[in-house]
């Protein structure tokens, strides 16, 4: 994971085929999170009017669920307990407590917990 900042790597789980962002992966921030089999998470990308590259971080915070193939590419925090159905294209802030899914991943529902 080359410089992945994981602050808890006895509970994150990491699932098999799981990219990181070559070039800034120092720009991504785990706690506690489950990111399941074959996602993508990209900390630059293309500024379309600017016509450069830009870089941000992306934060999954603690108890949140990356379902499989998902990409996360833009900066980006993923609230704790949040669930990112499979195949989603992250693109905005993901509250806590919130599914989202979709392309653009998009809000479902809030989760209650009690």
């Amino acid at each position: 994971m080359g410089g992945v900042n994981v602050k808890s790597y006895k509970t994150t789980f990491i699932g098999e085929g799981v990219v990181f962002d070559t070039n800034y992966p120092e720009d991504i921030e785990i706690d506690d999170a489950c990111i399941t089999t074959g996602c993508i998470l990209l900390t630059h990308f293309r500024e379309t009017e600017k016509k450069q590259y830009t870089r941000g971080k992306i934060v999954i915070k603690r108890g949140a669920y990356i379902g499989c193939n998902t990409i996360i590419c833009k900066p980006v925090t993923i609230g704790e307990n949040a669930v990112v159905g499979a195949g989603s294209i992250v693109t905005k802030n993901i509250p806590a407590n919130q599914v989202w899914a979709g392309n653009p991943a998009r809000y479902i529902k809030d989760i209650g917990y009690k």
